[in-house]
């Protein structure tokens, strides 16, 4: 990374432009439909596979911004939330949604990561686009892990390098011009980003994040400044987060999206010597193929564990038992199928989509049981639509395995 890089000067970033763009309705966007991925019913099955589904956790969100502590303290009325961020502005967007909903459950304080003295108390820690942020990411890591209990989770969001490499060109050029996050600042940012090449590295991840149906940081200015004129922010590649992670004493249980890091990408059948050394990768060395083959992330979700048992929680296709359970994941169905006619229609998310076979499609309608239900109850439909075909358990589990590494799928204990 460049020594143009400031040292400091965060506190002041979030606090002019406070970040994400600060929701005064949360009440009515909830009621809309609106979610955040780190709502432990969107991601329970990430979060403990060993557990049934509870809501009264002890949480801790660590750099809350604007909304994540308020959504989570307003979702989960049951659970107890502790919220820290440096910014005056957010945590008094924060103070201003607690007096407006009377929120009893949310306790925020300014306070940074390092300074946090709790010592295995919380049952799930929430810290999501923070720790690349801080002076030392990896004593802030560290810190996070202390402080939750010995059974509980960490779901953690750090940059990646592999898509936002083109960011970092961007924000030292214009430090060479002097440009700050004003709005005149911006404007001339914005003029420099349309008249550079179309082939700058930069507009890959440009693409993306416009696809995004996230935050869509680059339609704000709070947003665009967190992008391009971040104080200081530093991105990882997969060998630099495993350090960090073990370096925290911890270990990853699994990535929030399989896709982006273990997904069928090439297929190497045909080539017997490459297939077996493509199939040895450890899921380290799957995932920083994949993003060097195909770059399409500008950053790391993933859930950490205390346990060296949870670590790499189901990449091994032996670990996927009949007792084992496997739940749809984020997707849902785009085109309906037509049995009748041996269509499988297709499933999808956002602008995705997958078409299914028939034998895939009857499957998918039958997952969020265990496997062994799956199995039967899926060859009892084969047989009785006059399908000519009965899944053998292995047949089944490399399917299921399968669409796990594609993200379709989550698998669970329970």
């Amino acid at each position: 990374m460049s020594n143009l890089k400031d040292t400091d000067g965060i506190e002041q970033q979030y606090t002019e432009h406070p970040y994400p763009a600060p929701i005064s309705n949360m009440r009515e966007r909830i009621e809309q439909g609106y979610r955040q991925g780190s709502s432990p019913d969107e991601c329970w099955h990430q979060l403990f596979p060993e557990k049934a589904y509870r809501d009264d956790l002890n949480i801790l969100i660590a750099g809350c911004g604007t909304n994540q502590a308020v959504y989570h303290a307003m979702r989960f009325p049951n659970s107890h939330h502790y919220a820290i961020d440096v910014s005056d502005a957010s945590l008094n967007h924060v103070k201003d949604m607690i007096k407006k909903y009377d929120i009893k459950n949310l306790e925020i304080e300014k306070k940074d990561i390092v300074e946090l003295q709790h010592k295995n108390e919380f049952d799930y820690v929430i810290s999501t686009g923070v720790i690349h942020h801080t002076k030392d990411p990896q004593e802030s890591l560290s810190r996070l892990v202390e402080t939750t209990k010995d059974d509980g989770a960490l779901n953690i969001m750090v940059y990646a390098i592999y898509l936002r490499v083109g960011i970092y060109y961007f924000q030292d050029a214009f430090r060479y011009l002097g440009l700050k996050p004003t709005k005149e600042g911006i404007g001339t940012a914005k003029t420099l980003i349309e008249l550079s090449p179309k082939n700058h590295y930069a507009h890959n991840y440009i693409e993306q994040i416009t696809k995004s149906s996230g935050t869509r940081d680059l339609t704000f200015d709070a947003g665009f400044v967190d992008t391009f004129f971040n104080a200081r922010d530093v991105a990882f590649d997969i060998f630099e987060l495993k350090e960090l992670i073990n370096n925290a004493g911890a270990y990853l249980q699994c990535w929030i999206d399989n896709s982006q890091f273990y997904r069928y990408l090439i297929n190497f059948s045909r080539a017997e010597s490459l297939n077996e050394t493509y199939n040895n990768f450890d899921p380290w060395e799957l995932g920083d193929f994949i993003q060097k083959m195909s770059p399409s992330t500008g950053k790391f979700d993933f859930v950490l564990r205390k346990e060296k048992k949870y670590e790499h929680r189901y990449f091994y296709i032996t670990d996927v038992l009949p007792s084992t359970y496997a739940h749809r994941y984020r997707l849902t169905d785009r085109e309906k199928p037509d049995i009748s006619s041996n269509k499988g229609g297709s499933i999808g998310i956002n602008d995705a989509e997958v078409k299914l076979d028939i034998i895939e499609r009857i499957v998918w309608d039958n997952l969020n049981n265990k496997i062994e239900d799956v199995l039967n109850m899926s060859n009892d439909l084969f047989s009785k639509h006059g399908i000519d075909k009965e899944l053998s358990f292995e047949e089944l589990r490399g399917m299921l395995h399968r669409f796990w590494k594609n993200g379709y799928l989550s698998f669970s204990d329970k």
